[in-house]
């Protein structure tokens, strides 16, 4: 069933905004829908890092008004036989290359279709003349059905879930924000007292919040997204530690 659109597009890319591109993409989303509002998301992803892209994507879509339309063009693959896709999801519009980036907001009630791209596009900027376009669709009212042939076998990122035990849980991590920050892929049971993390061999006190680290000092604690973070206060814990996405975390719990 469609959703009335709320007006918003977001944006997730790994273009940055030295280059014209995003600005461009608003334009092109613009001349379909002048009345549209945009949210930048981030265009920092690391270039071609999809994985990255769906894990902020899957975390942050939800934060905004149903019938919001989230354009999210991290697109290594551009130019090749890889599938456009928009979707219907959880009340939210969602267009995006078939790599995974969505696989982590498509659950089994998604409403997915294959887009058209014209022969006219360009091979390198499929944001610009397939999915800024498709977006600009979907915001006017355009149900994704009327895009494109409906598709059931878009891709997903395989990815270890956590280990939950009795004493201890095994994750990993999933990200490293601005602030060089692990965020891991381990939510913690609000029943589960934490003792310790390890990571990198390296036993971390758990705290509440950053105020309760020394400066400097690596510590874990629940971030805002509700998953278990590794961080240094007013430092970078990724750097310290020397790690980053696939790291493996332990969680100790008291008795």
């Amino acid at each position: 069933m469609a959703v009335a659109p709320s007006g918003i597009v977001t944006l997730l890319t790994d273009f940055g905004l030295r280059d014209p591109f995003v600005g461009v993409m608003k334009g092109v989303m613009l001349g379909h829908c002048p009345a549209l509002s945009f949210i930048d998301l981030t265009h920092d992803i690391a270039p071609q890092d999809v994985a990255a892209a769906a894990f902020w994507l899957g975390h942050a879509y939800r934060y905004f008004p149903e019938g919001t339309v989230h354009l999210a063009v991290v697109d290594p693959g551009v130019g090749s036989s890889r599938r456009a896709l928009a979707a219907l999801c959880d009340g939210h519009y969602f267009v995006a290359p078939d790599n995974g980036v969505l696989g982590a907001v498509l659950g089994a009630d998604a409403s997915v279709v294959q887009l058209e791209v014209p022969q006219t596009a360009s091979r390198t900027f499929h944001g610009r003349d397939v999915f800024a376009p498709a977006a600009a669709a979907l915001a006017s009212g355009q149900p994704p059905s009327a895009l494109g042939a409906t598709v059931t076998d878009w891709l997903s990122i395989a990815s270890a879930a956590p280990v939950v035990g009795e004493h201890t849980s095994v994750g990993q991590v999933m990200v490293v924000d601005h602030f060089g920050n692990l965020i891991s892929n381990v939510r913690l049971d609000a029943t589960r007292d934490v003792a310790h993390v390890i990571c990198k061999g390296m036993q971390l006190p758990w705290v509440r919040s950053y105020a309760d680290a020394q400066p400097g000092e690596i510590v874990a604690l629940l971030d805002s997204w509700g998953l278990v973070e590794i961080a240094a206060r007013n430092s970078n814990a990724a750097a310290k530690l020397g790690a980053g996405p696939g790291e493996a975390i332990e969680l100790h719990y008291r008795a």
